[in-house]
């Protein structure tokens, strides 16, 4: 026998016995992977606007803040603060306004270049595809230009969270009267 044998074995085939588990193994149940029941109804997805910067503007302006307003109203039902956070509601929202017409200015400086390199290589059908988006940023300036206004001239259409805020503070206001009038009542 050489060494290299006794070291690495010989080449004969040595049986192997297997050993065969004797655990059950626990059954695997449709259920516990798929849920096989209905849908639930009362779940749905809702995509509205236009999928582009202006819908940042809308979702403020449908923000509903009565339950800041009532909070508020708990810890300081003094007129000026509500005005104060009035203001501050409002002065957000002209922010909102210079970000997203900051953002339409930069993305019509880019579209315009680029109806201009598709022009030059004679692609009418993307060039007109661009000049169309084009105006719909052009025509989404226009309208938030419209809500600016209407904003400073505080029209119903760009006030209704702040009418959303005053509101629940009104409500936080007699809500805090109320337990006024109760704790009072009840130590007399």
């Amino acid at each position: 026998m050489g060494l290299l044998s006794f070291l690495f074995g010989s080449k004969k085939d040595v049986p192997v016995q297997e050993e065969v588990s004797s655990k059950i193994l626990p059954e695997i149940k449709e259920e516990d992977f798929v849920d096989n029941s209905d849908p639930n109804e009362d779940l749905y997805t809702v995509h509205y606007g236009t999928k582009m910067p202006i819908d940042a503007i809308y979702a403020y302006i449908n923000r509903d803040y009565e339950q800041s307003g009532y909070d508020d109203a708990m810890v300081n039902a003094d007129s000026t603060y509500k005005d104060s956070k009035k203001n501050i509601i409002k002065n957000e929202l002209r922010r909102l306004f210079e970000q997203v017409t900051l953002r339409y200015r930069n993305d019509l400086r880019d579209i315009e270049v680029q109806i201009e390199i598709v022009e030059q290589q004679g692609l009418i059908n993307t060039a007109s595809s661009l000049k169309a988006r084009k105006d719909t940023y052009i025509e989404h300036m226009s309208v938030m230009k419209d809500m600016v206004e209407s904003l400073e001239k505080e029209e119903p259409q760009m006030m209704s969270m702040v009418k959303s805020y005053e509101r629940g503070f009104l409500k936080g206001l007699a809500a805090k009267s109320d337990l006024l009038l109760r704790n009072n009542h009840g130590n007399n």
